[in-house]
Order: structure tokens, then C-alpha cells, then sequence
């Protein structure tokens, strides 16, 4: 039993054998485009998945920096309320975390606003 060579074989998943008509060079250009095309929507899967990537790492830094500056806050107070020293530890590091939460709420604003 002698097979036809353009003939797949059994459990072959490749691409149909071309007719002899059909040029080499056409098979070709199909191939680079249907490649191009495959390549572009790869990078566009790409860029969505990074574009949910970033927005959960500025969400979750900016849960983390809320929940710094809120602790930091209510230490203070506390310590206040005491009578121990209030300024230098905790409410300083209260306002280093507010200024890194707005700085980064800025950032993800703009960076949202312009389109990146």
C-alpha cells in the first residue's frame, strides 16, 4: 500500500498539501502573514495582561500605603494621648507614607489620564 506523497499521514495535524497549480511563492506570503497576525495578537494579549498587572500592583501599593499611614496615624494619637514622644516616630512616618500614597495615586492618575 504506497501512499501519495502530498498526502498527509494518519494523525497528521499540519496544513493541507498545497495543489501543484498553487505557487511556492503564495504558501509563502500566506504563511508570513498568517505569522504577522499570530505575532501582533500575541503582543496585544501581552500588553493586556501587563495592563492588569500594573493597575493590581498600584492598587495593592496603594492598600498597603492607606493601611501604613492609618496605623501610623492612630500610634500617634495614642502616643499623644500618653504623653510620649508622638512627632518623631509615628507621625512622621505617618506623613512619608501620605506622601508616597499621593505621589503614587498621582502617577497612576496621569499615566491613566495620558493613555499609557
Amino acid at each position: 500500500m504506497s501512499q501519495d506523497p502530498d498526502e498527509p499521514l494518519d494523525g497528521d495535524i499540519g496544513p493541507a498539501s498545497v495543489p501543484a497549480e498553487a505557487g511556492a511563492g503564495a504558501v509563502k506570503a500566506d504563511t508570513a502573514e498568517e505569522l504577522r497576525r499570530y505575532e501582533a495578537e500575541r503582543e496585544e494579549r501581552r500588553r493586556h495582561t501587563n495592563a492588569v498587572s500594573g493597575r493590581i500592583a498600584v492598587a495593592l501599593a496603594a492598600l498597603f500605603l492607606g493601611f501604613l499611614t492609618y496605623d501610623s496615624v492612630r500610634t500617634a494619637v495614642e502616643a499623644r494621648s500618653r504623653g510620649d514622644d508622638w512627632i518623631y516616630p509615628p507621625a512622621v512616618i505617618a506623613a512619608v507614607c501620605a506622601l508616597a500614597l499621593g505621589v503614587l495615586l498621582t502617577w497612576a492618575w496621569r499615566r491613566r489620564r495620558l493613555g499609557m
